[in-house]
This record gives C-alpha cells, structure tokens and sequence, in this order.
C-alpha cells in the first residue's frame, strides 16, 4: 500500500487548563497515512518539551480515569526513604526527576511510555544493524483482521495471539518457516478505535536468510495468516488488506522511528485518519473536554484493562541470542534506569512538590532545570505562592 500526504486539523489550546502551546505544529507535508491500520505519522516538533509538557497533561487525565491503577501514583507518589531530586544528565541535557514511583505502564501512562519505548527503538536499531552484518534480511509483516463494534476487547486480543502463535507451531506455520529460512521475529502489538470499533493489528519484523523478495514472502504468509485467524475464531482476513510485507527499507524506517515520542510515530503518539483514534487520542479528548469526551473517557478505560500486562514488544525465542544481544530487560527494569552522570539540581521537600503537583508545575521544573538551573529556587517560591493562593481561594 502507498502512504498519501494528509493533514491535521488544528487544536484550539485556549481556555482549557493547560498552558498554551503544549501541542507542537507539524508540516503537513511530512503527515503520511498507512492505509492498513488508519495510522498518521507527523513529522518533526517545533521543540521537544512541548511534548513532555503534553505527556504530563494527558498523564493527569490517565489519573483521574484509573484511580486504583499504580498508573494513578506514577510520578506522583514519593519512595519512601529516598530524597526526591531534579537531576539533568551530563550526556544528554536533560532534566528529570529521581524518588518518584513509577508504573512502567506502556499502555496507559505517557511518561513510562516514551521513555520505554526509547530504549526499546535503540534495541531494534541495533538488531537490523546487527542482521545486515550477518548478511540477513529483514522485511515488515502487518498483520490485521477483520472488526466490528461488537466484538469484546479482550477476548480479540487472545483470538490474535492465537493466530499468530499457530503460525509458529502449526505444521504448516513450521514448514513455511523453514522454507524461508526465517531466523527469528520481532512483534510489535498496536491498536487504533475507529467506525469499525477496536483495531488491534501487528506489526512483525521477520528476520530470514536471503534469496527472497517481499511478494513471494506475501504469497506464501498471506493463506497461512487467514488459516490461522479461522482457526482462532476469527473472521477470515481480506486477500486485500488482512496481510502486507514491505522491504528492508520500510523495516529499517519504522524500527528507527519506533518510540520516538518527538517525532510522532509511535502508537501511542500517532494519530488516526478518517475518525480513527489511538488511546492516547481518547485522553485527549477527555483533556480538551471536546465532543464525546465521556465516551472517549468510557474507550479509554476499556482499552487499559484489556491491555493491562500485556508485552509490548515481543522477541522470538532464540533471536536475541543470535544476534549476540543478551537478555532482555523488562519495562519496570527500563522505566527504573537512572542515568549515572548526572547532576542534582534541586533537592524538593514535600511542600514543593505538594505545590508542584497543585499547580501541575512538574514540565515546568524540568523546563527551567535545562535552561536556566540558577533560576530553579526562584520558580521553586512562586510555585510555591501561587499554591498557597490556590489553597486559599484566592489565585
């Protein structure tokens, strides 16, 4: 399928709440669409803070919709017995916050998101770099199924895992892997909401040795794919549209960009076409209190419980170890790292940081930690004052 030019409307930020300008404008002429999953791909940020400052707004929404959720307390909540710091890393520039819980949440939290999906981006880059060098290919596999309004969340997700895991033990899912000499797969679980209802699809890199081109691989996957979904109780997928496989380019573009909340081409960032939304649209919604927030707040609730534990990103058994790339760390592992080489700015007590949260302050703080750190203690009291007056009735 051939990706169009499109573009976006625009997002009136007045009058809701949240500071101006959280939304960052984008030239339409980078907008692309996947015509198979409804996806839009923006291109670059007019200033990656202003996507922080946007996670941090829809992170709130998050919390408001899962209270009970360890989503609710992520970055809110203190460790207890540990100082809670504003940090900026040496390497990087960056400001952040250190003695906060965290839920490592891919699906439901902004924050946990983009920093985990950063991390997992470099771990796809490096596996294509590593395939070339072994003079492997590697070609993208989406994979979709029919949907309709009806069908329950849940029990879709485990008919489509299903499917794809009997085209890895079935006696002709087996064959065909031998035939084509495939190393190994990386999958990828994404979903969109559109007319149709919930739009769980897959995206698979497949690693296999060379000698064949995208549409012999097409031809031989497609039947095994709709064979697989009838077996699961699933609709049969469309010669048309239920299988697609694109070159080494189109893999090496998609694992590139995969996670890079600044460049608006992750799940959880992208945007839908035509009325199809991600997740991450519905507490938009919600933030914007536009047209049919409430149900968008109802779909979004929805989706967090269906997605709740499941893996992200998934690497065949073995495939790590062929490309000599160890173990693979868990996202509670991620989303705890903490850059070495990096100097404490601030140290927050808990008033500040009672006073940051009141005043939805914590990009805020970052933002004047990466720019003008001397000026932390000041913007420090005036959060300060300006809670005490909200406190009060009177700001």
């Amino acid at each position: 399928m051939s990706k169009n030019n499109t573009t976006s409307p625009e997002r009136n930020t007045e009058a809701r709440g949240v500071p101006l300008g959280i939304y960052a404008k984008t030239d339409s002429a980078n907008l692309t669409v996947d015509q198979s999953t409804g996806e839009i791909t923006a291109g670059l940020p007019v200033d990656p803070r202003l996507f922080r400052c946007e996670r941090f707004a829809l992170k709130s929404v998050a919390n408001r919709l899962l209270p009970t959720s360890r989503t609710s307390k992520c970055m809110r909540w203190r460790v207890p017995n540990q100082s809670l710091q504003v940090l900026k890393s040496k390497e990087h520039n960056k400001a952040f916050y250190t003695g906060l819980q965290i839920c490592a949440s891919v699906w439901a939290c902004p924050v946990c998101a983009a920093k985990i999906s950063e991390r997992r981006r470099a771990e796809l880059t490096t596996a294509l770099a590593l395939a070339k060098a072994r003079e492997w290919d590697v070609f993208m596999l989406t994979l979709t199924v029919p949907h309709g309004l009806g069908d329950d969340l849940p029990a879709l997700l485990k008919q489509i895992h299903a499917a794809w895991r009997s085209t890895t033990t079935s006696r002709a899912g087996q064959k065909l892997r031998k035939l084509l000499g495939i190393r190994g797969t990386i999958r990828a679980l994404e979903v969109t909401h559109g007319q149709n209802g919930f739009h769980p699809h897959l995206h698979v890199l497949l690693f296999l040795d060379q000698g064949f081109s995208p549409q012999s691989v097409h031809h031989a996957f497609s039947p095994l794919w709709q064979q697989a979904c009838e077996r699961a109780g699933l609709p049969r997928p469309s010669d048309e549209h239920g299988c697609r496989v694109d070159d080494g380019t189109y893999a090496a573009a998609y694992a590139s960009k995969w996670g890079l909340e600044s460049e608006l081409t992750k799940s959880h960032t992208k945007k839908g076409r035509n009325g199809s939304r991600t997740p991450w649209d519905f507490l938009r919604a919600v933030l914007d209190k536009s047209e049919g927030w409430q149900q968008s707040a109802i779909l979004f609730r929805t989706y967090a419980e269906a997605f709740k534990g499941k893996r992200q990103l998934y690497w065949s058994n073995g495939l790590r170890d062929l490309l000599a790339m160890g173990e693979q760390a868990s996202d509670e592992e991620i989303a705890a790292v903490q850059e070495d080489s990096s100097l404490m700015l601030a140290e927050l007590t808990d008033e500040q940081w009672r006073a940051i949260l009141r005043t939805k302050s914590e990009s805020i703080v970052l933002d004047m930690a990466e720019t003008h750190p001397e000026a932390l203690p000041a913007l420090l009291a005036s959060i300060l004052e300006r809670a005490k007056k909200l406190a009060t009735g009177t700001g």
